[in-house]
């Protein structure tokens, strides 16, 4: 630490970010320097986007120099490319270099097409396409619209925001319009539980919107969306959420889909210093609220490295929802670890009523654009919940995989094929060493294990882009250059379960795991060889 204070880095300027900047303030008044690293020069109150074609809402933009200063830190333009966590140096995509005493990368993620021809709704940025589209409807040109939600999307309120809010806009001005709704979920929003989730049905009923649940939607082909294993879905325009992929940042690990994770502090394990918050978590779930969350731990924990008086509180992540409907919103709440309690509500159930919740960033952006929050106490039928979730559920609640093609009979499991003697390494191995090791035994990856299990794969790309960044060998461990929880498949699974997951993820090597230890490694050759018919799976998008 020098004589100017400790020094934090927050890579990022949404929620995570300001949110975790008003907390390191609030705790450590005087005593920390957070400079603010974004690449562009504002953000955005994204939520709000989904009522803007239709007139129902709008998108504010924040000056982040602004919002940094009246959140007392100083705003650095620029984007997080690359981390030298050995020296506590960060590297822009400018080339800056950054000295740090502790890093929060909440720099979010990236929204990517899911579905081929589909019209995909980010955010403020997709709002012309919608209102295009509604232009139509008014034309009389379209008649039939679909919203899909594709396997992996990582938050599916917009889409029911979307068709909820359609269906009131028509209905207003008398048009007949068939709308559907498709979903890799079991039920509609099943992840606000059981009353939510029932509550959401009985809408999209009274709406009369056809919902198509436990459906994989592929792509827009013959005016219909193409859904695995079902007869297509009638529509003229098909409307879809992305799915989410994480930034590359060269130094950290990622997991194949650019996430970071993290632990109950947001701390990237094995990696001095680093915290992680936000979307660029792999924290399943994606949403403000969430987010706000997280940073509100990291920050704890950075405030206590920096010599605050405090014991940190862990992430307990409690979902909360605003579901705007055209008509009286819906206010959701869930604590994922109790499907019981569950609540859905026209009255507020937290306290700001805010679509963002964030303990201190709904009050502060408030104050920045001039609102006035509301004084009183909140409603009788107001719920403070605090509820730590458990990892088992949370993954059985999102975790959705495809229904697979009928391929035939393949009989051939994953264990009669791999290689079974994998190059286990530990995190804290140097890239040279470990390279050595590789070049000599052949395989082309090694698998990281720590804890005794299955916690990352260094692979022959990697090292290749280690040196790229000009890592030097003795001194990189593996962990910073490792694909972090990489996707792994059961030995006693099918070969043609492992060829799906390497045509979804792009990649030509699987681990292979027995519960969470990892007992060997197959390739793309080997399960060519393996398999009796072709697979049509290739660029599907599952």
């Amino acid at each position: 630490m020098d004589d100017n204070g400790f020094r934090v880095l927050i890579a990022g300027g949404g929620v995570a970010a300001i949110e975790a900047t008003l907390t390191l303030q609030e705790l450590v008044p005087g005593l920390v320097r957070v400079e603010l690293l974004a690449p562009e020069p504002y953000t955005w109150y994204r939520p709000a986007a989904v009522a803007v074609p239709l007139a129902l809402g709008e998108v504010r933009r924040f000056e982040l120099a602004e919002l940094a200063a009246a959140a007392g830190a100083t705003f650095v333009p620029g984007a997080l490319a690359a981390v030298d966590t050995y020296r506590r140096i960060a590297h822009t995509s400018a080339g800056a270099e950054i000295d740090y005493d502790a890093l929060l990368i909440a720099c979010g993620a990236t929204p990517t097409p899911a579905i081929v021809g589909a019209i995909t709704f980010r955010g403020p940025a997709d709002t012309d396409a919608i209102s295009a589209v509604l232009a139509e409807v008014e034309a009389g040109e379209v008649r039939r619209i679909a919203f899909a939600a594709p396997w992996g999307a990582a938050w599916l309120l917009p889409i029911y925001e979307l068709v909820l809010m359609t269906s009131a806009w028509a209905a207003a001005r008398a048009i007949d319009l068939e709308l559907s709704l498709v979903t890799p979920e079991h039920a509609p929003l099943e992840l606000f539980g059981s009353v939510a989730s029932q509550t959401v049905s009985a809408l999209l009923d009274e709406r009369g919107i056809n919902v198509y649940a436990g459906a994989y939607a592929v792509e827009v082909r013959d005016g219909g969306l193409i859904v695995l294993g079902s007869d297509p879905v009638p529509a003229d325009r098909v409307v879809a959420v992305p799915r989410l992929e994480g930034p590359a940042i060269a130094g950290i690990p990622q997991t194949i889909d650019g996430f970071i994770a993290v632990d109950a502090h947001g701390r990237v394990p094995e990696v001095e210093a680093v915290f992680a918050a936000g979307d660029v978590t792999s924290f399943p779930v994606k949403q403000g609220g969430l987010a706000a969350q997280q940073a509100d731990a990291a920050a704890e924990a950075i405030a206590a490295m920096a010599g605050a008086d405090i014991v940190p509180e862990p992430f307990r992540p409690v979902l909360r929802g605003l579901l705007l409907t055209g008509g009286h919103p819906q206010y959701l709440r869930h604590v994922i670890a109790d499907d019981e309690d569950s609540v859905a509500s026209e009255t507020p159930l937290w306290w700001p009523p805010a679509k963002v919740v964030g303990r201190r960033l709904a009050p502060f952006l408030a104050a920045t654009a001039g609102l006035d929050m509301p004084k009183a106490e909140p409603p009788g039928d107001a719920v403070s919940v605090d509820v730590e979730l458990t990892p088992e559920l949370v993954e059985r609640l999102t975790a959705r995989q495809p229904k697979r093609f009928d391929r035939g009979d393949i009989s051939v499991t994953v264990g009669e094929v791999m290689t079974d003697e994998p190059l286990l390494v530990a995190p804290e191995d140097t890239l040279g060493e470990v390279a050595e090791r590789m070049r000599v035994l052949g395989g082309g990856c090694a698998l990281v294990v720590g804890y005794g299990r299955l916690i990352g794969i260094l692979t022959d790309v990697d090292v290749i882009a280690s040196v790229a960044a000009r890592a030097h060998p003795s001194e990189a461990r593996v962990r910073q250059w490792m694909t972090a929880e990489p996707v792994a498949i059961d030995a006693a699974a099918g070969v043609d379960e492992a060829a799906a997951l390497m045509s979804r993820y792009g990649i030509h090597r699987l681990a292979v795991v027995d519960g969470k230890h990892p007992v060997g490694v197959i390739g793309r050759r080997s399960l060519a060889e393996a398999l009796p018919v072709e697979l049509p799976g290739v660029g599907l998008g599952f």
